[in-house]
């Protein structure tokens, strides 16, 4: 089951509506939640665990990652309606995307795409193409309004 990290925004009325909301589902107790450098996540881990504390490592798969794995798909995608790359090329990066970050990591949009690029690959037909081009120019564009918000 997936585990959310919440950061409650700064606003008291947000944060007081959020706060009710989130009681609907089961909490995890935490002593403390920690961001760690990459370059100190070896050692830290090797204190705590030292010193027997329970550690569970939560890796978000960030909104730029997606996009990254959509504007791969299409770049793909259309390499393959040009007849320059191969509908394999286009499991590749599903699969690859599915093995590096779980599909329980990704949002629901995104992981269907990456299932229907697998069946694309073993029965290429191009309205399917045109299909995954279509959706994942809706994701696409929706999570870059999002990440254009969340800049301003």
């Amino acid at each position: 089951m997936p585990i959310a990290i919440v950061r409650f925004p700064d606003e008291r009325w947000r944060k007081v509506n959020i706060s009710k909301f989130l009681k609907k589902f089961k909490s995890i107790p935490a002593s403390k939640i920690i961001e760690i450098p990459e370059e100190e996540l070896d050692h830290v881990l090797e204190i705590l665990r030292r010193n027997k504390c329970d550690v569970e490592i939560v890796e978000p798969v960030r909104e730029d990652v997606e996009i990254k794995i959509l504007k791969d798909i299409l770049r793909k995608a259309e390499a393959i309606r040009l007849g320059i790359a191969e509908p394999k090329e286009l499991e590749k990066i599903a699969v690859d995307a599915i093995a590096k970050f779980s599909l329980m990591n990704l949002s629901d949009d995104v992981g269907d795409i990456l299932h229907d690029c697998i069946d694309f690959a073993e029965q290429p037909f191009i309205g399917d193409l045109k299909d995954i081009e279509t959706r994942a120019k809706e994701i696409l564009k929706r999570k870059l309004s999002l990440n254009i918000e969340v800049e301003s």
